[in-house]
C-alpha cells in the first residue's frame, strides 16, 4: 500500500508537469528532501526516481516551459566554478580516487540542480511552491520524530525517524541543523505565501511544525542544534523592535523547559564546555587538528572522502566522585577514517585553501544577496502608494530577504559541528534566493523604466506648452 501511494504521488508530479512544466522540478525537490525511495518496501524502492525526475525536469524545461528564462547570477557563476574545481580534484589529485568519485556523484547532482533551479523558478507562484515542497517534506520527518520525542522515545543516535538510515537529511545532526535554520523561512511562508491565507488553522499548523523543528534537538540530543537555536534566537532578538519582550520570552522558554528535559540531554549538553570528557567531542577536535596538518602538506586538499585516510589519537578524561574527592582517569583511543564533523574542515581538507576560499566566498555572497533583497525591496515598498497593486509583491520579497538572512548564519553555525557543506538544503535555498533576486530586479527595472517614461512624457508636455503648440494652451 505504501509503495502504491508513493507511486501515485510521483505520477501526480509527472502528469501535472505536462500542464505546469515546473512540477517536475518540484518532484525532484520532494525526492531530494523526503527520499521516498527509502520509505518504500518493494517496487518504488527499485525505481531510479531521482534520475527520472532530474532528467524530466530538464526536458520539461526545454520543451514545455513557457516561462523559462536563462538567468545567470554571480552566485551561479561561483557555484559553477566550485563544480569545476571539485571535478578537477576528484579526477586529478584525489587521495582516494574511487571513494572520491562516489561522493562526487551525489554532490555534483545536488549542486548542478541548484544551479539549474533559477531557470525554472521564474515567478512568485513557482518560488512559493518550491519552498512549500521543501518545508513540508522536512516537516514530514520532524513531525514524526517530534511526536516520538514528546512520548519519551529519544536519545543520542537512537531516535527513530521515518526510515532507519543515517545519510543525507536523515543523519540526526544534519536534520537538527536544517530544521532549525528553516524556522524563519517557515514563518515567512506562513505570512506571505500565495496559497494559504493566514488564519487560526494555518497559524496552528506553522506553530506545530516549528515545535517539531525545535524539539528534535532534544530528541536527538545533538549539541549542534542547541548552538544553532541559540544563534537564531540572538538574531531574532537583535533585529526585533521589542528587544525586552523577546528577551523575556526566550528566557522564559529556556528556563521553563529545563525541568522537562531528560537527564541524558542535560548531561550531553554539559560536554560543550568540557569536550575532553566526551568521546565524540574529543575526536572532533583531534580530527580538526589532523585536517590542518594535512592541508599544510597538501594545499589543494585531498579530494572527496580524504578523511578516510586519517588516523587520530584522542584522550578522554573521566571524572568520578564529588568535588574535593574527585577521581580523574583517562583513556587513549586510536581511530581511523573519522568524519570531519565540520563543514568548514570538510571543505578545507577535501579542497584545500583555494576550494575553501571559493566556498566561503559563495557563503558570504549568499548572505549579502539576502540582505540586498531586503534593503532594495524595502526601499521601493516604502515609496509605493498604499493602493499600488505591486506593493504586496515587494513586501513578499522584502520579508523573504529578511528570513533568508537569518537562515544563512543559523545554518552555517550548525555547519561548524557537522559536515554538511554540500548537502542539498543550503544550495536549494540559495537557488530560491537567486530566483527571488532575479524576479525582483526585473520588477524594479520595469518600474524604473515606467517612471522614466512618465517623467519624459511630462517633460515633453511642458515643452509643448512652452512653445504654444496646437492643442495646448499658451502660457499667460
Amino acid at each position: 500500500m505504501r509503495d502504491l501511494f508513493l507511486i501515485l504521488f510521483l505520477l501526480t508530479f509527472i502528469l501535472v508537469s505536462f500542464r505546469y512544466a515546473y512540477f517536475m522540478a518540484l518532484g525532484y525537490l520532494w525526492i531530494d528532501f523526503l527520499q521516498p525511495q527509502r520509505l518504500a518496501y518493494y517496487v518504488f524502492s527499485q525505481l531510479p526516481v531521482a534520475m527520472i525526475m532530474g532528467v524530466g525536469a530538464l526536458l520539461a524545461f526545454i520543451f514545455f516551459d513557457k516561462d523559462k528564462r536563462i538567468r545567470f547570477s554571480t552566485l551561479q557563476a561561483l557555484l559553477l566554478l566550485l563544480l569545476i574545481y571539485q571535478t578537477m580534484a576528484t579526477f586529478g589529485w584525489a587521495a582516494l580516487p574511487a571513494a572520491a568519485a562516489v561522493k562526487w556523484d551525489w554532490v555534483f547532482k545536488a549542486l548542478a540542480f541548484s544551479l539549474f533551479l533559477p531557470f525554472v523558478l521564474t515567478t512568485r507562484v513557482r518560488i512559493d511552491a518550491a519552498l512549500a515542497v521543501i518545508l513540508f517534506s522536512t516537516a514530514a520527518i520532524t513531525v514524526s520524530a517530534g511526536a516520538k520525542t514528546a512520548l519519551g522515545s529519544s536519545g543520542y543516535g537512537t531516535l527513530s525517524l521515518l526510515v532507519n538510515n543515517n545519510t543525507g537529511i536523515y543523519e540526526q545532526s544534519t536534520l537538527v541543523t536544517v530544521a532549525t535554520a528553516f524556522v524563519p523561512l517557515l514563518w515567512w511562508f506562513y505570512g506571505h505565501n500565495g496559497f494559504f491565507k493566514k488564519s487560526k488553522l494555518t497559524f496552528l499548523i506553522a506553530a506545530g511544525i516549528t515545535f517539531s523543528f525545535l524539539i528534535i534537538t532534544i530528541g536527538t540530543e545533538a549539541r549542534t542544534g542547541l548552538v544553532a537555536i541559540a544563534v537564531m534566537a540572538v538574531i531574532f532578538w537583535w533585529r526585533s523592535s521589542k528587544k525586552a519582550l523577546i528577551a523575556g520570552l526566550i528566557a522564559a522558554v529556556g528556563i521553563g523547559s529545563v525541568p522537562f528535559l531528560p537527564e541524558s540531554f542535560t548531561e550531553r549538553m554539559s560536554t560543550i564546555t568540557d569536550p575532553t570528557t566526551d568521546m565524540s567531542a574529543s575526536t572532533r577536535l583531534a580530527m580538526w587538528e589532523w585536517t590542518i596538518d594535512y592541508v599544510r602538506g597538501n594545499m589543494l586538499g585531498g579530494g572527496f572522502n580524504v578523511n578516510k585516510t586519517s588516523k587520530i589519537e584522542t584522550e578522554v578524561v573521566s571524572r568520578t566522585g564529588t568535588e574535593g574527592a574527585m577521581d580523574v582517569s583517562s583513556r587513549t583511543f586510536i581511530e581511523q577514517g573519522r568524519g570531519f564533523h565540520s563543514s568548514y574542515f570538510e571543505v578545507l581538507g577535501e579542497f584545500g585553501i583555494p576550494g575553501f576560499l571559493l566556498w566561503m566566498t559563495i557563503v558570504f555572497m549568499f548572505y549579502l544577496t539576502t540582505r540586498s533583497i531586503y534593503r532594495k525591496n524595502k526601499k521601493v515598498h516604502a515609496e509605493m502608494d498604499e493602493d499600488d497593486p505591486e506593493r504586496e509583491l515587494f513586501e513578499w520579497a522584502m520579508s523573504f530577504g529578511r528570513a533568508a538572512s537569518i537562515f544563512v548564519p543559523t545554518y552555517m553555525t550548525g555547519s561548524l559541528f557537522v559536515g554538511i557543506a554540500f548537502q542539498p538544503p543550503f544550495w536549494h535555498i540559495m537557488a530560491l534566493t537567486v530566483s527571488v533576486n532575479a524576479l525582483m530586479s526585473e520588477k524594479r527595472a520595469a518600474r524604473a523604466a515606467l517612471a522614466a517614461k512618465e517623467i519624459e512624457e511630462k517633460s515633453r508636455q511642458r515643452r509643448q506648452v512652452g512653445r504654444g503648440e496646437p492643442g495646448q494652451l499658451a502660457p499667460a
